[in-house]
């Protein structure tokens, strides 16, 4: 009886042990779930946000060099898809693609009397709102012009539909008990997925410990009451590079556990059942140790789609800049010690724009896709096909001299000038390659020297007319 008592409590003092790992594991595993989503909501963003900004940009520039006058409806409408607002210095609109005829008065919105205040701040994002009756919600991002007197001349205005966004986070796969924040660095939370409808909008964190550890660092987690509704959550954030959000995601602690209690109530049973028999304990705690198996495996299972995710172009599957960046740079120790070569092909299309304009979005993911393809079936197995972004790629040719690079260009422009077929129209007719070349060690011994030299030959091929490809220090190649 003492040695079947003896086993039974060091068998309870063992499951005991295990009850608090497995604790430890939920939430360390509910921790990098976190903090995987946040980092891949982070990137998302700053990609949709900056391609906006990029469209302000592009007007301040316009305002700053030729006037009002340089600005015709043309000019105003954004390659992002969304829409633009001029306003005055007393924030009044002036010309727009947005809202029509209406009168638009923007002086009383935080975005423009932030950039009245400090012109130079550079990018400010306004809390969403709705400007005209029955319109959409929209994220506005502004950024202010100024006269060549230095004086304030005005602020231009991009509106990013809400819906946008919120379709896209709603996309996300999310755990039970979780919730998505987009936060403006000053506190104020522009965006929350689920929506909490209980609580006054707009929610700001303005002198919250949970604020001051956000912005603390660029990213990291934390456990503490949210803000917002009080419950003890999971805090895992990240800053979106270049602009003035960071994401946050927020996973309740009780419902992370819950799974935990749920095992723990059960197994505690078992473990007044030990007193009954060690053989019923021996089999229960086999399945246990077997469940455990199979969530590590789902867990693994998980990590390993982030991983991917984080590495690849979601619309082509191709290697992303991150990828891309690490191959080279193993490929570059590699010819270090075997004196090698290493050619580097940059491409961009020709016409993309007008594919996109006359024929729609979808048609240039069509495109994309296609000479994605294209691509790959040319490219040698030790070659990485990688696509940098927009319509630009870049083959990385381990091994290769400038010889060695003609005949692959070659097959690359003949490639590319295969048909692309949608709705029985041949788009190859509207766009072309242009592309740059730069060899290791001739033209670069990194990373970022090789990308910067093949870039600057694209640009130079493009100077000089469509569907060339240069070497860098611009001798035509073919």
């Amino acid at each position: 009886m003492l040695l079947s008592l003896l086993v039974s409590l060091g068998m309870g003092g063992l499951l005991a042990r295990n009850l608090w790992a497995m604790h430890q594991d939920l939430l360390d595993n509910a921790e990098r779930a976190s903090r995987n989503l946040s980092h891949t909501l982070a990137v998302g963003l700053e990609w949709v946000l900056a391609d906006v900004d990029r469209d302000v940009l592009q007007m301040r520039s316009t305002l700053q060099n030729d006037g009002l006058q340089g600005v015709d409806a043309q000019a105003m409408l954004a390659v992002s898809g969304s829409a633009l607002l001029l306003l005055d210095a007393q924030g009044r609109g002036v010309r727009d693609m947005a809202f029509g005829q209406e009168q638009i008065d923007l002086v009383q919105r935080d975005f423009f009397q932030a950039l009245q205040r400090q012109p130079d701040m550079g990018l400010a994002i306004g809390v969403p709102q709705v400007l005209v009756q029955d319109g959409p919600q929209v994220l506005p991002l502004a950024r202010a012009w100024q006269q060549a007197d230095g004086r304030l001349g005005g602020v231009i205005v991009a509106f990013v539909p809400l819906q946008r966004l919120q379709q896209w986070v709603a996309g996300m796969h999310m755990a039970p008990g979780s919730a998505i924040n987009l936060i403006r660095m000053d506190g104020q939370v522009l965006l929350r997925f689920p929506a909490l409808s209980a609580l006054p909008w707009p929610h700001t964190l303005a002198g919250s410990e949970n604020l001051r550890r956000y912005t603390a660092s660029q990213a990291g987690v934390f456990t503490r009451p949210s803000v917002l509704d009080g419950i003890e959550r999971i805090h895992s954030f990240e800053h979106v590079t270049a602009m003035p959000l960071l994401v946050n995601v927020v996973q309740a602690r009780d419902a992370v556990l819950a799974p935990w209690r749920s095992s723990a109530w059960t197994l505690g049973g078992i473990a007044l059942l030990l007193f009954l028999g060690n053989l019923g304990l021996a089999l229960l705690f086999v399945r246990e140790l077997e469940r455990r198996r199979r969530t590590q495996k789902a867990l693994q299972v998980e990590k390993d789609r982030m991983q991917e995710m984080a590495l690849h172009d979601p619309l082509t599957g191709l290697p992303n800049r991150t990828l891309l960046q690490d191959r080279i740079e193993q490929a570059i120790a590699a010819a270090q010690r075997e004196a090698g070569a290493i050619g580097l092909l940059y491409l961009d299309l020709d016409g993309f724009k007008e594919v996109n304009d006359r024929w729609g979005h979808a048609a240039g993911d069509h495109v994309l896709v296609h000479i994605a393809q294209q691509l790959q079936q040319v490219a040698r197995m030790s070659d990485t096909v990688c696509r940098l972004g927009g319509d630009e790629f870049v083959l990385l040719l381990p091994g290769c001299t400038l010889v060695d690079v003609r005949e692959v260009i070659i097959r690359v422009l003949q490639a590319c000038a295969t048909p692309c077929w949608w709705h029985g129209e041949n788009l190859q007719a509207v766009y072309g390659v242009s592309g740059g070349v730069s060899i290791y060690p001739e033209h670069g011994t990194s990373f970022a020297e090789l990308l910067r030299h093949a870039d600057t030959a694209l640009y130079q091929a493009k100077d000089a007319g469509r569907g060339q490809v240069y070497y860098f220090q611009a001798v035509p190649s073919y």
